[in-house]
């Protein structure tokens, strides 16, 4: 069976970085959402097709996954609840397990940090640089967690945080 392990949670809260370490720590590919965005950014003007792209890439190259049986991780913030559950029966109805964590980051001075550190040189799908924004642009989106999502809080250490994902996914917790 395919697993799939899924990072998502908005801008900032350390999704790439949690991702990468357990990426290293297991030995499988991390396939980042802000990687295939940026690359099609030079061609493709338009911010929601460049959303678009970046999904039907996902599933896609989730079917090639799920067919091979092999795991990956996946940096896609899938901030609104209903693409995150949309996703999960995807995956689930074509015989894939997806686990997933929820990051948040509770400090939101560290967060605020982090954001505006982005700002000095922002890649094309770091649109949004300031705490106050982020937060007006995702007001309607609901914050419901998927049954079983685990959330990781990355104001605690990164080490910490990715011990307790490995024991999550490899089943000893």
């Amino acid at each position: 069976m395919s697993i799939i392990i899924l990072f998502r949670g908005k801008a900032g809260t350390g999704k790439s970085t949690l991702s990468d370490e357990l990426g290293k720590r297991l030995h499988i590919p991390v396939l980042h959402k802000d990687d295939i965005y940026d690359s099609v950014a030079g061609y493709v003007s338009e911010h929601d097709l460049r959303n678009q792209i970046c999904f039907e890439f996902l599933y896609r190259f989730l079917e090639t996954i799920i067919h091979s049986k092999a795991a990956i991780i996946l940096d896609f913030g899938l901030n609104h609840f209903h693409d995150a559950q949309k996703l999960k029966g995807w995956i689930e109805n074509r015989g894939g397990e997806l686990k997933v964590f929820h990051c948040i980051c509770s400090d939101e001075s560290i967060w605020s940090e982090r954001l505006t550190d982005r700002s000095i040189n922002p890649l094309p799908n770091q649109l949004i640089t300031n705490l106050a924004e982020l937060k007006k642009h995702y007001k309607d989106a609901t914050t419901e967690l998927l049954e079983g999502e685990i959330i990781l809080d990355t104001v605690q250490d990164k080490e910490i945080l990715v011990n307790q994902a490995e024991s999550l996914i490899l089943g000893h917790s």
